[in-house]
C-alpha cells in the first residue's frame, strides 16, 4: 500500500536528509546508500539499533530489518509498481487467462482501442510465437514478459486462427486497464469488482454504484478477491460510500497512534452489502472489509484474508531510484489487529460458487414465510427462499451455505413473520436443509450399481404416489437422473436408474408440481 499524499513529503525528507546530514555525503562513496540509511533510521515503523545500521549497502541494510515490504526500487521497477495500482502498463492489450495449448496461448479478451484490438485480434486466436520464439512449452509469465516493454516498441507475433496462421508487427503502447467493473446480476444486484485501489478507484467506485442504481440496482457485491491494495486514502474514502462519516482505520507509527476517517457526510449506499474476500486480499483492501465489518454495513464472504496490516511510503533518492518503507501498521477501527493475521469472513467459503452464493443472499423473496430460511450475520438478515435454494443453478451453492452454518444462526420460516432457529441437529441434517418437512421412508447405504432400488411405502405416506411424481437426484448437485420407476398395488416403489450410479449420495424426492418431499437417501459406496 501506498500513501500517495506523502510522495512530495518523501521528496522534501530526501532533500532535508542532505541538508541535516551533509557529512555523510562527504565522507562516504555512496552517497545513495546514507540516504536510505537515514530515512530508514528516521521512519521505519520500529526503532532501528545500531547494529542494523552497521551495514555497507542498502540492499543489506534492508535485509536485516526482515521486513519483506521495505524494498530499493529501481526508477524501472518503480515506474512497473505504479503501473499495477493504477491498472497501467505498456504492451499490445490482449487478456491471457494461463490456458497454455500445445502450439501456444490462448487470447481470453482484447483491451478497446489497443494495438491487438487494431490489428483485428479476437477472443480465442492463439499466439504461438513472439519475436520469432515458439510460445509453446512456455509459462505464463514468461510470455507475459515477451509481450510487455516500453511504450513505442515493436513487438512481432503469429497468431493461429483455426487453421490459418497470420503475422504481425505491433508496437506497444500505454495500456489503461479498468481497475473497477461492474456487471448486472438477478434480483436488482450489481457485481463490482474492484481489481486495485488506484488514486481514482473510489470516485470510480462512486460513480459506478451511481450508474448501477440508475438501472436498478439496490444491492451491492463488492469483490475484491486478489486485489493487492492500493493508495491508504482511496481505500478510505470507499469505506465512506458505505458508513459515512467515521473512523476507517488505524494508524499506529513508531511515535503517533492516528485514527484516519472519512469525512462523508451521508452513507451513500444503505442497502445490503455483501463483501468478497480471499487470501490474496490484501492491504487496503484488508482496510475497507475490516472497516464495514466493525461499523456492521456488510458481512464477508470467502476466506482469511492476506495480513499485510502496515504501510509504506516511497521515498526517490538522488540517483533517480527509490526507497519503499514501511512506516506504520494499520487496525480496524474498532483496534482489531491485520498485520500476520488478516480479517476473517463471516461465512467462510471457497471461491468456486461464492458468487452465485452471494447472489442467492441478497435474493430477498418477498413472502418469505414457511418455505423460506433466513440466516443472520453482522446484524444482517438474509431470507432464503427455498424453491430458489433447490433450482439447478443454485442447489449446489446453497448445499455450500449450509454446510458453514456453525458460523451463522439460521432460521427456519414457521409461516406469517415467525422465524424458529435451528437446533445444532437440524443444522446437521442436510436433507431437512433442502426438505425441512419431509419424513424419510428408508435409506441404503451400500447400494450396488446395476440393481433395482425398491422401497416400501406406507399407508399413511404413499397417498397419491404414482410413477409419474417420484425423481431422484444426485445430492451433491441436484442433477435430476434418468430413471424408470413403478410403484405396485401391494406399496413398493422399483426404481430402475437408465445408467450406473457414480459413488456418492442420491435421494429420491417426491414431486408433485405442488409440493416436494425428501423420501429416501441412496449411497454408493466406491
Amino acid at each position: 500500500m501506498i500513501k500517495y499524499s506523502r510522495l512530495k513529503l518523501g521528496l522534501l525528507l530526501a532533500i532535508s536528509v542532505l541538508l541535516v546530514f551533509p557529512h555523510l555525503l562527504l565522507a562516504a562513496p555512496d552517497p545513495v546508500f546514507d540516504e536510505v540509511k537515514a530515512l530508514v533510521e528516521a521512519f521505519y515503523v520500529d526503532p532501528v539499533d545500531a547494529k542494523q545500521l552497521n551495514v555497507n549497502s542498502s540492499q543489506e541494510l534492508l535485509a536485516k530489518l526482515g521486513d519483506e515490504y521495505s524494498l530499493y526500487m529501481t526508477a524501472a521497477e518503480f515506474e512497473e509498481f505504479m503501473g499495477s495500482i493504477e491498472g497501467q502498463y505498456a504492451g499490445i492489450g490482449v487478456y491471457l487467462n494461463g490456458q497454455m495449448l500445445p502450439e501456444g496461448i490462448e487470447v481470453s479478451g482484447i483491451i478497446g482501442g489497443s494495438p491487438a484490438e487494431k490489428a483485428g485480434l479476437k477472443a480465442g486466436d492463439v499466439i504461438v510465437r513472439i519475436d520469432q520464439k515458439i510460445v509453446g512449452g512456455l509459462d505464463l509469465d514468461t510470455v507475459c514478459g515477451m509481450l510487455l516493454g516500453p511504450a513505442g516498441t515493436r513487438v512481432q507475433i503469429e497468431v493461429k486462427t483455426g487453421q490459418l496462421n497470420r503475422n504481425f508487427t505491433l508496437f506497444r503502447q500505454i495500456i489503461n486497464i479498468p481497475v473497477v467493473n461492474s456487471s448486472r446480476m438477478d434480483f436488482n444486484t450489481a457485481y463490482i469488482d474492484i481489481d486495485s485501489f488506484s488514486e481514482e478507484a473510489d470516485q470510480d467506485l462512486a460513480d459506478t454504484m451511481a450508474s448501477c442504481r440508475k438501472d436498478g440496482a439496490d444491492k451491492w457485491i463488492i469483490d475484491l478477491r486478489g486485489n493487492p491494495g492500493g493508495y491508504i486514502d482511496s481505500a478510505i474514502e470507499m469505506a465512506g460510500i458505505f458508513i459515512g462519516p467515521g473512523v476507517v482505520t488505524v494508524l499506529e507509527e513508531r511515535d503517533t497512534v492516528t485514527s484516519y476517517r472519512t469525512d462523508h457526510p451521508q452513507v451513500q449506499a444503505s442497502e445490503p452489502v455483501i463483501i468478497l474476500i480471499d487470501e490474496n486480499s490484501a492491504s487496503a483492501s484488508e482496510i475497507l472489509a475490516a472497516a464495514l465489518r466493525d461499523h456492521r454495513k456488510a458481512i464477508l464472504l470467502g476466506s482469511t484474508t492476506y495480513g499485510k496490516g502496515t504501510v509504506q511510503e516511497i521515498y526517490p533518492l538522488s540517483n533517480g531510484d527509490w526507497l519503499k518503507l514501511t512506516t506504520a501498521r494499520f487496525y480496524s477501527p474498532l483496534g482489531i489487529p491485520i498485520n500476520g493475521i488478516g480479517v476473517d469472513p463471516d461465512l467462510p467459503l471457497d471461491s468456486k460458487n461464492i458468487i452465485k452464493a452471494a447472489e442467492l443472499l441478497l435474493s430477498d423473496p418477498p413472502d418469505g414465510g414457511a418455505g423460506s430460511y433466513e440466516l443472520q450475520a453482522n446484524g444482517h438478515g438474509f431470507v432464503v427462499d427455498l424453491a430458489l435454494a433447490r433450482s439447478p443453478q443454485y442447489w449446489e451453492v446453497w448445499g455450500d451455505v449450509t454446510g458453514q452454518l456453525q458460523y451463522l444462526p439460521a432460521y427456519k420460516g414457521a409461516g406469517g413473520e415467525r422465524y424458529d432457529l435451528l437446533t445444532t441437529s437440524q443444522v446437521q441434517d442436510r436433507t431437512a436443509l433442502y426438505y425441512p418437512n419431509a419424513s424419510s421412508i428408508g435409506s441404503i447405504d451400500n447400494y450396488s450399481p446395476g440393481r433395482d432400488i425398491v422401497l416400501y411405502i406406507s399407508q399413511e405416506s404413499g397417498a397419491g404416489w404414482n410413477a409419474d411424481n417420484i425423481e431422484m437426484l444426485n445430492s451433491a448437485t441436484g442433477e435430476q437422473l434418468e430413471v424408470a420407476v413403478e410403484v405396485s398395488a401391494d406399496k413398493f416403489v422399483r426404481i430402475k436408474p437408465f445408467a450406473n450410479l457414480l459413488p456418492g449420495e442420491y435421494w429420491v424426492i417426491f414431486n408433485d408440481g405442488q409440493q416436494e418431499d425428501f423420501l429416501a437417501r441412496i449411497g454408493v459406496q466406491q
